[in-house]
């Protein structure tokens, strides 16, 4: 890019060779550093392009290589000058440079790097709520205060850098990899109750007395541990209550079944090979399509790519080309087949067994079945699996009275007296 400005702001010219010797003076040009770019061989002779300084010292090596040099063209800002009278042509340049620093002063992209947890969205949308947007004027945007309010509004987010280079915004982030805080640990009495009928199949019991064992049989709502523990005294006579936070794990083996059902005739789309293309220019907010029209009563698929337009890696422009292409289709209706029957019913197996591992059950075994039953198909499906079942139930129930320290002793105190 910047060789490209230069050619154009100090002139550059086409150059025709031809003679008795041409090589030799392609030799000379490349020992004295005299630049010579896109040579190429024509049935006229050779042609390049160089500089207008480069062709004034190329001079003296015409004579002694016997060759003649012709200029086809002319380029770059020197020539201009030739064509002043053309005053719409000057403005029109004029006007281009002038547009392109009013656009250099904008923010026209806004990138974010390193997130994770929140999403380029949620970013996006908390800079618009402080007013950080596409088209501010770069003299706006306050780098340490975007740097701060991303820090007090994420607490996730532990480190923020923010910076302007061309017409972008860059923010990079790095968020917390480890817990910002430790959860108060909950003390608050409770049984740990069966969440679900099953067949206990393991069981570890951290606090609480066990009300169930392996190879028992539990309903749903069934006290598995309780959180009460008595305090005897040597009698094995019930003196006192303590009250706990029951804590286990206990896993038993349970059952799900799922019944689901799809009309037997599906909707098939074809395609019939006929395409559209078009294309479509987007300026700030304003859009212009340029595209065929469809036929009435014919139906099409789009699709639409779209990129933002840049001069340079940072300077981004608010202009985006898109391309677009369509392709016609016929929908019409058949049977489901054999096989696309038992594609259909194992992804319906695929979601509830989905839904289930994302709560940490695990799946033993699954049988499915499928049953054509005018006008649906009929899927059943029975998986044997394995989950932990326990839940936490606060003890609501009144205390009972307990026997204070005094208490026992007068007692004991009447019966040695007796």
């Amino acid at each position: 890019m910047i060789t490209w400005l230069s050619h154009y702001l100090y002139g550059c010219l086409l150059i025709r060779l031809n003679g008795f010797s041409p090589e030799r003076f392609l030799n000379l040009c490349s020992a004295n550093d005299i630049e010579i770019w896109n040579l190429r061989y024509q049935k006229e002779g050779y042609e390049f392009y160089m500089t207008v300084k480069g062709y004034r010292q190329a001079k003296p090596f015409v004579r002694k290589s016997k060759v003649r040099l012709r200029i086809q063209k002319k380029f770059g800002l020197p020539f201009l000058y030739r064509n002043r009278r053309r005053k719409l042509y000057f403005a029109g340049l004029v006007s281009f440079f002038i547009l392109l620093y009013t656009l250099s002063l904008f923010i026209w992209d806004i990138s974010f790097e390193g997130n994770t947890m929140y999403t380029y969205d949620t970013l996006l949308k908390f800079l618009e709520n402080q007013n950080i947007h596409y088209g501010m004027m770069k003299s706006k945007v306050d780098c340490e205060d975007i740097e701060a309010s991303i820090r007090n509004e994420f607490s996730e987010i532990t480190w923020v850098s923010a910076r302007v280079s061309g017409t972008r915004l860059l923010i990079k982030v790095k968020e917390n990899e480890v817990l910002s805080s430790i959860p108060e640990r909950d003390e608050t009495p409770c049984d740990i109750v069966a969440a679900r009928p099953g067949t206990i199949t393991r069981m570890v019991v951290r606090q609480g007395i066990p009300q169930v064992s392996i190879g028992d049989q539990v309903e749903t709502g069934q006290v598995l541990v309780k959180g009460v523990i008595p305090i005897t005294n040597d009698a094995e006579e019930e003196v006192n209550r303590h009250y706990v936070h029951a804590d286990a794990d206990i896993y038993a083996r349970t059952a799900y079944d799922y019944r689901e059902s799809f009309p037997l005739l599906r909707q098939v789309k074809a395609d019939t090979g006929k395409t559209r293309k078009g294309c479509y220019i987007k300026i700030l907010n304003y859009s212009f399509l340029i595209i065929l029209p469809k036929k009435e009563g014919t139906t099409w698929n789009m699709v639409m790519e779209e990129e933002q337009l840049r001069l340079f890696s940072n300077f981004y422009l608010p202009f985006y080309l898109g391309k677009i292409t369509g392709k016609e289709y016929v929908t019409y209706e058949r049977f489901y087949t054999e096989d696309e029957k038992n594609e259909a019913a194992e992804v319906i197996r695929q979601k509830f067994a989905k839904n289930l591992l994302e709560k940490g059950v695990q799946i033993i075994e699954n049988n499915v079945k499928i049953y054509d039953n005018e006008p649906n198909c009929i899927v059943e499906g029975h998986l044997d699996t394995e989950e932990a079942i326990g839940n936490s139930q606060p003890i609501t129930a009144e205390l009972p009275e307990t026997k204070t320290e005094e208490t026992i002793d007068l007692d004991e105190r009447s019966r040695n007296h007796n």
